[in-house]
């Protein structure tokens, strides 16, 4: 983190924007709000910043002065004796400030090399080294008793009412919110961490089409495998005549395909060869034996994207039940280079045929990425996508838009938020385009996810303890932990006196 934060109203920030500059210049890092990235929660970026900066210097305007944020972080400097206040115009500092001494700069905007900038870089150099701080008295304001007495009854009044009314200063406490989520949305982002045993990701699924990306090994026991000839591909059909087919030797054998092009992503896509087959075949579970990244996503054509990220190179599928299977692959190559007849540095079709028993395929990943496309099959409207469960480090149910960096919701985007250790409390509702966002999670699990391929949404239920917890929208956010006050007023055993009170 910065060493110095800069504290100012949106109206001054070409002055901020000069200070910043020269400090930055001068070896000191430096912190303001023109740093928050992209698609950050700005709330809790500029609360991390400001506890753990060294020095926040306060650009007191008239605008400052008015501003709610610049006075809060104020208040938070001073608290912990931080602050160095710069007062660029006159009569702007609240009076609750005016017990302290502040740099009187009337009408300085940030120029570099000026006198008032050497007094502030000298000063805040001070403050990191761990040096008391002395403001020069032609260059300070003078301390106003009327503030130093506003600020400290305001500080006694305070310890007065957290001590008479602990249950009206109570609310202002959040608590770590223990709950159940139920989400439905068309996209979801998740971090499993499986510890030291397997978790499963997946319950079987039946696919009519499946296509998987950074493939790295495939390998199938067909009775039969043919391959077609890609000169022989009829471009207005797109489909192979019957003469293009050509038999690989070797009745039941193992067939083994590796990546055999260095910087291409080596595909795989399943089809089945007759058309009027519900199904392909089988996608079995997949298991996570290490933390893994996983985006589901569902799109328009009735499919659906998984993507799993990991730090190492060990994910893969197994697949069953297949029975005749077109195969179009691309970045492969047998390992028994001698049965084709013609080159096969190109993408390639093939033809598994399984009709005498179960097929099995086996599809491992060449990468920390790995990528499968479904098209479930239609035999039921909903699909149990997984019902095992899944421990998570991280969640995330909106995407960034690549125009503008935006956070967005899925435009099917709802859901509910229930409490578990305060079954009186409210439940909270929300949908499109209000965000939902869950960090800082504690025994936090998925328990089930179930694909709706009526609405293609995937809905999702979710437990565990939250330490932070928002919905709404970046101009209205809403903090749903339950405060202190809430957390006493309705707890289950005081639900008689919270009747009998009207509460």
């Amino acid at each position: 983190m910065k060493d110095v934060f800069i504290s100012y109203a949106s109206e001054n920030r070409g002055t901020a924007q000069q200070v910043a500059v020269g400090l930055e210049a001068a070896g000191i890092s430096v912190w303001w709000d023109r740093q928050i990235q992209v698609g950050s929660e700005w709330d809790k970026s500029i609360e991390e910043a400001l506890a753990a900066a060294k020095c926040v210097v306060v650009l007191w305007t008239s605008q400052a002065k008015q501003s709610r944020w610049v006075r809060a972080e104020a208040r938070a400097s001073l608290k912990k004796e931080r602050m160095v206040p710069v007062m660029l115009e006159t009569d702007a500092i609240p009076l609750a400030f005016t017990g302290f001494q502040a740099l009187r700069f009337l009408g300085w905007d940030g120029e570099v090399g000026s006198k008032e900038f050497d007094i502030l870089l000298g000063i805040i150099k001070e403050k990191l080294a761990g040096k008391p701080v002395v403001l020069p008295a032609e260059a300070a304001t003078k301390v106003s008793w009327l503030g130093k007495i506003a600020a400290w009854v305001g500080l006694k009044t305070l310890v007065a009412i957290v001590g008479a009314l602990w249950l009206m200063a109570s609310s202002f406490w959040p608590m770590d919110a223990d709950v159940i989520i139920h989400v439905q949305t068309g996209r979801i982002e998740f971090t499993v961490n499986p510890g030291t045993d397997q978790k499963r990701l997946t319950d079987s699924l039946f696919f009519t089409k499946l296509s998987l990306q950074h493939v790295g090994r495939l390998s199938l026991s067909p009775e039969q495998l043919l391959v077609a000839n890609p000169d022989e591909l009829d471009w207005e059909t797109d489909i192979y005549p019957l003469k293009a087919w050509i038999e690989l030797p070797g009745e039941g054998r193992l067939w083994e395909f590796v990546m055999s092009k260095g910087g291409l992503n080596p595909t795989v896509t399943l089809e089945s060869i007759n058309t009027k087959e519900l199904a392909v075949g089988k996608l079995d579970a997949i298991l996570l034996a290490q933390p893994a990244t996983v985006t589901l996503e569902t799109s328009s054509d009735h499919a659906m994207t998984l993507t799993m990220l990991t730090d190492q190179q060990s994910q893969g599928v197994v697949l069953s039940g297949l029975g005749q299977v077109e195969i179009v692959e691309e970045g492969l190559m047998s390992k028994d280079v001698s049965t084709f007849p013609f080159s096969q540095r190109q993408e390639l079709t093939y033809q598994a045929l399984f009709d005498g028993h179960s097929g099995t395929m086996t599809v491992e990943g060449s990468g920390k990425a790995f990528i499968a496309v479904i098209n479930p099959s239609e035999s039921s409207k909903g699909i149990e996508f997984s019902t095992t469960t899944l421990p998570l480090d991280s969640l995330d149910v909106s995407w960034q838009d690549p125009k503008t960096g935006e956070r967005k919701s899925h435009p099917k985007f709802q859901g509910i938020v229930r409490y578990r250790d305060l079954p009186d409390f409210p439940e909270v509702k929300f949908h499109a385009p209000m965000f939902l966002t869950v960090d800082e999670l504690e025994r936090f699990e998925i328990t089930s996810i179930r694909l709706d391929l009526t609405n293609q949404t995937f809905s999702v239920e979710m437990q565990g303890t939250a330490g932070y917890l928002k919905t709404g929208t970046a101009e209205n956010p809403r903090d749903l932990r339950p405060t202190m006050f809430d957390v006493i007023r309705f707890h289950p055993t005081l639900a008689p006196l919270r009747n009998l009170l009207g509460l």
